[in-house]
């Protein structure tokens, strides 16, 4: 037995010894894989789909647009599908905050405020508020 491997284990080939890291290392990333984006799943499509400005708040995207003499606000879920939101309002850094009515699958309400920011504050059916502001320079 002197210099020989032990009882029971025998040398591997190397293409089995490559064979094994490689196995090793993929079950190692298992854990990883849970934050890969693969095609268009939750979180990949960062777009603004309306022209205007996309912010994220928590699993939310939120799109204001500003066209035509109004502000059109759109929200969807982390997989970009349409929300219809309970109620939202616009706040900007000057002037009186205006309530957004639901529209053709957006709130709308008139672009006629001044500032150079608005912060945008939508309530979901569940309760939840998203809040998030926008430079409109």
């Amino acid at each position: 037995m002197a210099g020989g491997a032990p009882p029971g284990l025998t040398r591997l080939a190397p293409a089995r010894l490559a064979l094994a890291v490689a196995a090793g290392l993929a079950l190692a990333a298992l854990p990883f894989l849970r934050y890969a984006h693969f095609g268009a799943g939750a979180h990949a499509d960062h777009e603004p789909h309306h022209g205007g400005q996309l912010g994220m708040v928590g699993e939310h995207h939120v799109e204001l647009v500003q066209r035509d003499g109004r502000f059109e606000v759109y929200v969807s879920d982390a997989w970009r599908r349409p929300l219809r939101p309970a109620r939202g309002r616009l706040a900007p850094d000057r002037g009186a905050p205006l309530e957004l009515s639901w529209s053709g699958g957006r709130l709308v309400a008139p672009a006629a405020l001044g500032g150079r920011k608005v912060e945008v504050a939508i309530e979901l059916d569940d309760g939840t508020t998203l809040a998030i502001g926008f430079d409109l320079e």
